[in-house]
């Protein structure tokens, strides 16, 4: 297991890092186990600290939860328990529905693209684009929905199981989840 606490703006103390350290190792190891990557990320806004959890499974998801309060400690355990309340959920529904566990096998590779705007003056406009490499899944269409809510991002592209198409869903601006069936 690889776990990487960082600071982003603060210079954060040892005790704190050994507290989320022993924290996420105790909560991977009572529900998926230790073959995962963790990135906590600890950033203060004002007063508040706030703090990211992303966990990296080793077939492909990605588990996001996030915590603010005016405490770092607080803040931490705030994005644990919704780390532990989607590793439950996570946990369920792989077990009650008997998931595939070789997700990665029938992945097609892709290029991730980030583009982020920046005005420096009044007339000035720059882009910054980042390049990440990524991968498409194979999955079920509940497979794809319970990747979207895991890891907390508004899209979600994958190759249908049962039909080999490419497939997308969605959250939708009304709460609902929406779903993309792509027919050439």
């Amino acid at each position: 297991m690889q776990i990487k606490v960082s600071g982003k703006g603060i210079e954060l103390g040892d005790s704190l890092r050994e507290f989320v350290e022993k924290e996420i190792s105790s909560l991977t190891e009572k529900y998926i186990g230790d073959n995962i990557e963790a990135s906590i990320i600890i950033s203060k806004d004002n007063r508040l600290f706030d703090v990211e959890i992303f966990l990296h499974l080793h077939y492909g998801f990605v588990i996001k939860a996030d915590g603010k309060s005016d405490d770092p400690y607080r803040s931490v355990s705030f994005a644990l328990e919704r780390l532990e309340e989607r590793l439950k959920k996570h946990k369920n529904r792989i077990r009650n529905k008997h998931r595939r566990t070789q997700w990665s096998n029938n992945s097609i590779s892709a290029t991730k693209y980030i583009v982020e705007r920046k005005n420096t003056n009044a007339d000035e406009e720059h882009l910054t684009i980042a390049e990440q490499e990524s991968s498409i899944l194979c999955l079920s269409v509940s497979e794809a929905v319970m990747k979207l809510d895991l890891a907390d991002v508004p899209v979600v592209m994958f190759k249908n199981a049962d039909s080999g198409r490419i497939n997308v869903v969605y959250k939708r601006p009304d709460g609902h989840t929406g779903w993309i069936d792509y027919k050439e």
